[in-house]
């Protein structure tokens, strides 16, 4: 069998780009490069640009038997966001289809194409399946950018985006994001970085420029909020966008890999054929030593909650934060909280050291590593995943799922199908629900048997790879 994984950013980068995608592309490629009946070609785009600017095909170097390629020059650049206001360049452009179908002639065809995204893409490649019929199509909704160019259906970086009224938010819902030429500038820098054998040096340098274009254009904001991409485009351009991408992708794909239940029922609603899109709980490595039970027993003293991630509106922690100090005193003083986030917000930092005089225990982490968490989680009896968009899988969910600790999390993303219990799912954005969940399980330790009595089994990578083959097959 010959599989090609398509992806915006390489599996193997040196500089880890690409997000939690990019891992779990990594831990399935070695799930498989063992397999002596299996040959496995990579290709990314979106993310190379030479000074040429003609739009081609290059190898790059073997990782063992894997054969990797990218686009060079793409007409759309990546992470999505980088192309926001191109979409017609996206949905019209023909040439990148001719080159990836004279590609894939020369590897003498592949009997699977598996898309993590469509990313660093033109819609009209999925037309491949025309002049391809036996090989099989298959796409992984890791995030919505097949419905939203943003990728989160996360508007305004405020609330979540049940309606983008025709594509009309769509044109304010970007803000100061740095425009395409700013990323394909440094797409340039990077390319001949590695050329040089100095990619190591382009993350950290890019970083840099990131931190000043933040303040430069914070300043500028003040004075000009309409400098946007929008200027050139309408809204019309945002409804096809998303049109354009279920219509293909009903037409085209074979199967949509929906990462939890929510996803899926997100996509149904979106448009997409409930015959093509299917549950694929994706693997991860916590799963191989899963806990089934509370590592840590919750006994009805103190009691113990955690908070990982980020300091970010659509995770929650504002929520989180806002919440903790609604909590009645009487309750408040039963109970100890962990939050290790990065301090990229000083006023929230002090906002939570001001909890230590109100809580039984505030402990706090400027950041975390995998080798940390250990050490965060112990003596906790309750993880809190308080997303306010629709998160579609949360990887933290499932690391604290795995190490013992049952999940609080809201009704947005696919975090709350960890388990089936009503008492470990509360409404969104809702404090006073929240907060009723926290007293239910204060008062009543015995629920937490509940969790794990209607838990969901985490997949194993193993498990998962072996799903991913009969998806394949069939």
């Amino acid at each position: 069998m010959k599989i090609l994984f398509y992806y915006w950013m390489q599996y193997n980068d040196v500089n880890s780009r690409g997000g939690g995608v990019q891992v779990y592309l990594r831990n399935v490629i070695n799930g498989l490069r063992k397999r002596d009946d299996i040959e496995i070609y990579t290709l990314s785009s979106g993310t190379a640009y030479d000074l040429s600017g003609k739009c081609r095909i290059e190898k790059l170097s073997s990782d063992g038997k894997i054969k990797r390629y990218q686009i060079v020059n793409s007409p759309m650049l990546a992470p999505s966001k980088a192309s926001f206001y191109n979409q017609d360049t996206y949905i019209h452009d023909d040439n990148l289809k001719k080159i990836l179908m004279n590609f894939i002639n020369e590897l003498g065809g592949v009997d699977v194409i598996h898309f993590q995204s469509l990313e660093g893409l033109t819609l009209k490649c999925l037309e491949l399946k025309k002049e391809l019929p036996y090989t099989k199509f298959i796409l992984s909704l890791h995030n919505y950018q097949v419905f939203c160019p943003q990728v989160n259906l996360w508007k305004n970086d405020s609330v979540s985006c049940d309606d983008f009224h025709e594509g009309k938010d769509c044109l304010t819902c970007l803000g100061n994001y740095p425009q395409t030429d700013s990323f394909k500038k440094y797409y340039l820098f990077d390319f001949y970085l590695r050329k040089i054998g100095l990619a190591r040096y382009s993350r950290p340098l890019m970083n840099r420029m990131k931190s000043v274009y933040g303040k430069i254009s914070n300043g500028e904001a003040a004075t000009n909020k309409q400098k946007t991409g929008a200027s050139f485009i309408n809204a019309e351009k945002f409804r096809d966008f998303r049109l354009k991408n279920i219509e293909l992708i009903n037409l085209y794909i074979d199967k949509v890999l929906c990462v939890s239940n929510r996803v899926r029922n997100i996509a149904i609603h979106m448009g997409i054929c409930p015959k093509i899109a299917v549950t694929n709980y994706i693997g991860s490595k916590f799963a191989e030593a899963q806990k089934n039970y509370s590592q840590f027993p919750y006994k009805g003293d103190i009691l113990k909650i955690a908070y990982m991630g980020y300091m970010r509106r659509d995770k929650g922690f504002y929520f989180f934060l806002d919440t903790l100090e609604k909590i009645p005193v009487e309750i408040s003083k039963k109970i100890a909280i962990v939050i290790a986030a990065r301090y990229d917000d000083v006023s929230a930092v002090k906002r939570l050291e001001q909890l230590r005089n109100k809580f039984a225990e505030v402990t706090l982490y400027n950041g975390y590593t995998h080798k940390e968490i250990p050490q965060i989680i112990y003596g906790v009896h309750l993880g809190i995943v308080p997303v306010l968009w629709e998160d579609n899988l949360p990887q933290v969910a499932i690391e604290f799922k795995a190490m013992g600790i049952p999940v609080l999390a809201s009704d947005k993303g696919g975090a709350s199908e960890l388990s089936s219990s009503k008492y470990f799912v509360f409404q969104s954005g809702n404090s006073k629900d929240f907060i009723e969940h926290i007293c239910t399980i204060m008062n009543d330790p015995g629920v937490i048997k509940d969790y794990w009595d209607k838990q969901m089994n985490l997949r194993t990578m193993n498990k998962h790879v072996q799903e991913l083959l009969a998806c394949y097959l069939r």
